[in-house]
C-alpha cells in the first residue's frame, strides 16, 4: 500500500497517469464550457482525492493512524464546504437573470422572433442597469461557480523539482501545451472558479445588440450577444491542501503532546514537510512566513520534547497560520497574477 522515499512513507497513487490526465482534462474542459456557456446557478462538486496523509507506521498505532486520516479528511471536507458556501453567497441573482435573458434573446433570434429578442434584451439591460447603480465601483459580478478538490502533486521533493524544471524548459521552448500538462501534476488544492459578468463591457453589448436588431441587422446582433457570453470573466481561488494538512498535523500534535510525545513529534515533523511541499509547489513560494513557521514548529518540537506547556505557543502559531492561509488562498483574477508576483518581489 505504501511507497518509501527519503522523506518517509507516502501512499501510492491508485489512479494511473492516464486516468489522472483524463480527470484533469475533463476538469479543464468543464471550466472552458463554464466560461463560455454556463450562466445559471451551477453548484455541483467534483471530488478527486488521492490518499492524502501519512506518518511513519513506527510512530503511531494503526488505530491512531486511522483516526488521523479521518481528522484530515474531515478538515478537507470542512474547507470544501466553506469554499462552496463562500462562492454560493457571492452569486448575484440579477446578474444571473440578465444572462438568462441574453440567452433567451439569442434563442428568439434563431427562431426569427425579433421582437421577442428585443424584449428580452430590454429586460437584461434593465437588470444590468440596476447592478451598475448598486455596485458603481464593482467590475465583476459572480454568476456561477465550481468547487473541486484536486490532489495530483507528488510528495517526493525530488520529483517535484524535476517537474518544475520540465515546466521551465517547456515554457522556455514556448511549448505551452506541454507546460500546462506538466503544471497539472503540481496541483494540490481546493480550487474554486467563479464565472463573472463584466459590468464594463456587458451592458454595452446588450444595448448594441438591441440597436442592431432594430436596424434589421439580425446576424450581427446575434454575433454581438454570443461574443458577450464568451467573454465572461473567470476568477479563481486555490486553498493549498499541504497547508490544510500541516494545520491538521499541528492541531493533532498538540492534543497528543502529553499522551504520546513520539507521535506528536512525528506530526510536527510532517507539518514542516507539508509547509515545505506547499512552498515547492509554488503556493506563495516567495513568502517569508514559511521560514518563520518552520522555526515556530521547531520550537514546538523542543517544547514537546521538554514536556513544556505548548498551549500559548500553539495559539499564537494558529492565529498567524490562519492569516497566512487566507492570504495565500486569496482570489486570483486573470490580470492579477503578475501584479501579485511583483508585489512579493518588492516586499
Amino acid at each position: 500500500m505504501f511507497d518509501r522515499d527519503e522523506k518517509g512513507i507516502y501512499p501510492r497513487r491508485k489512479a494511473s497517469l492516464q486516468t489522472r490526465r483524463m480527470i484533469v482534462n475533463q476538469y479543464h474542459r468543464f471550466f472552458r464550457r463554464l466560461q463560455v456557456l454556463l450562466v445559471g446557478i451551477l453548484f455541483s462538486t467534483l471530488l478527486f482525492i488521492a490518499p492524502v496523509h501519512a506518518v511513519s507506521s513506527a510512530a503511531v498505532s494503526p488505530e491512531r493512524l486511522n483516526q488521523l486520516d479521518t481528522s484530515l479528511q474531515q478538515e478537507i471536507e470542512k474547507e470544501r464546504q466553506q469554499a462552496t458556501a463562500e462562492a454560493e453567497s457571492k452569486l448575484d441573482r440579477e446578474a444571473i437573470a440578465a444572462i438568462e435573458e441574453t440567452k433567451k434573446a439569442i434563442a428568439a433570434i434563431e427562431r426569427g422572433k425579433t421582437q421577442e429578442a428585443i424584449a428580452a434584451l430590454e429586460r437584461a439591460t434593465g437588470k444590468i442597469d440596476i447592478l451598475v447603480a448598486q455596485y458603481p465601483k464593482l467590475a465583476l459580478i459572480p454568476v456561477a461557480a465550481q468547487v473541486a478538490i484536486i490532489d495530483f502533486a507528488p510528495q517526493d521533493f525530488n520529483l517535484v523539482d524535476r517537474i518544475r524544471k520540465q515546466v521551465k524548459s517547456a515554457v522556455n521552448a514556448e511549448d505551452f501545451p506541454a507546460a500546462r500538462e506538466l503544471l497539472n501534476n503540481l496541483m494540490s488544492e481546493i480550487r474554486t472558479a467563479i464565472v463573472n459578468l463584466p459590468l464594463e463591457r456587458y451592458p454595452d453589448a446588450t444595448k448594441q445588440a438591441a440597436r442592431l436588431l432594430n436596424e434589421g441587422k439580425i446576424d450581427e446582433a446575434k454575433g454581438v450577444l454570443q461574443l458577450a457570453l464568451s467573454t465572461l470573466v473567470v476568477t479563481e481561488q486555490a486553498r493549498p491542501l499541504p497547508l490544510v494538512k500541516a494545520h491538521t498535523d499541528l492541531v493533532t500534535a498538540v492534543t497528543l503532546a502529553e499522551k504520546d510525545r513520539d507521535a506528536a513529534q512525528r506530526l510536527l515533523e510532517d507539518a514542516r514537510v507539508q509547509l515545505k511541499l506547499a512552498q515547492e509547489l509554488g503556493y506563495a513560494r516567495g513568502d517569508r512566513e514559511y521560514a518563520a513557521f518552520d522555526k515556530a514548529i521547531q520550537n514546538l518540537e523542543r517544547q514537546v520534547k521538554a514536556r513544556e506547556n505548548t498551549a500559548g505557543a500553539f495559539a499564537k502559531l494558529q492565529e498567524q497560520f490562519s492569516s497566512f492561509f487566507n492570504r495565500v488562498s486569496e482570489v486570483v483574477k486573470p490580470d492579477d497574477s503578475s501584479n501579485r508576483a511583483e508585489a512579493r518581489r518588492r516586499d
